[in-house]
């Protein structure tokens, strides 16, 4: 495999041309006539999927990275962006066969991010009705309640996720073309401290494209998305979000972190990361 970065893939992060489902390509999985349990996980460099079935029927969310849905939520696509993670049932009682697609979702800071194109497969799906289905009904009540951190005494923090356009985007950000708060990473400094079981208010901005941004040794309730109520599949406890102009994220930091051992945020996109975009923090 080549991973040769061109500065388009600096910028935008380095998509490939093939998608790997569990490290294949072209594999078709073979599934009973009922309902199955899929557990998706993002794994690409910067690669935005906008997931849907071919059949038109719905994906049923129960989970996602940080803890179960109070029930079953029915959505027609799920976006998932590097690093992020759900867990969704999907009832293949009256499909022969199906396909797990994508629409391509361009995140171009050039063109503007969230544009969508055209479809494409991911995963294929045979029904065989001699399988024996081990999950008889979509989940109903799992006795798990949607976060509700209270934000009135919160400590509140600006987090910008920035990239450096001048000069190529190798000039910007103090030096760097990726950075967090006008700093790119550094790794002997400790950008914030937190106090334990205290609760916090990130606004995290993402000026210039979207951007997948990750907390260390925390899970995070999204209270809002850009002003408004945050979308259906991003209300459970989360601990990675694709931020899309503005998000607003509760937390509470219940293990500590020392200063030899830091825990860390960033933007998800691999080559950001590596580019700066992240930061080290505290908990005492």
């Amino acid at each position: 495999m080549a991973y040769s970065l061109r500065m388009p893939d600096r910028m935008m992060g380095f998509l490939g041309d093939t998608v790997l489902v569990n490290g294949q390509v072209g594999r078709t999985a073979v599934v009973p006539a009922g309902i199955v349990r899929l557990r998706l996980l993002n794994g690409s460099n910067a690669r935005i999927y906008k997931f849907s079935l071919a059949s038109g029927q719905h994906l049923h969310l129960i989970a996602t990275e940080a803890g179960f849905m109070p029930s079953s939520t029915a959505l027609k696509e799920i976006t998932l962006a590097p690093g992020e993670r759900v867990e969704v049932l999907v009832d293949f009682t009256d499909v022969n066969n199906d396909s797990l697609v994508s629409a391509t979702v361009s995140n171009s800071p050039m063109m503007g991010g969230g544009q969508r194109g055209g479809m494409f497969e991911v995963q294929k799906f045979s029904v065989d009705s001699r399988i024996s289905p081990k999950i008889i009904s979509l989940l109903g009540d799992t006795g798990e309640i949607l976060p509700d951190l209270d934000p009135i005494n919160a400590i509140q923090r600006r987090i910008s996720l920035d990239m450096g356009m001048g000069g190529g985007m190798m000039m910007g950000c103090r030096g760097g073309a990726f950075s967090i708060n006008g700093m790119p990473f550094e790794m002997g400094r400790i950008n914030l401290q937190a106090k334990q079981g205290q609760t916090e208010l990130w606004r995290v901005t993402a000026p210039t494209m979207m951007h997948p941004f990750h907390i260390h040794g925390t899970r995070f309730q999204v209270f809002t998305e850009n002003g408004r109520r945050p979308s259906l599949q991003n209300r459970g406890w989360k601990d990675t979000i694709l931020v899309d102009g503005t998000a607003e994220l509760l937390m509470r930091f219940d293990y500590t972190a020392s200063k030899e051992a830091p825990y860390m945020y960033h933007c998800h996109i691999l080559e950001h990361e590596d580019g700066g975009m992240m930061g080290q923090f505290t908990v005492s």
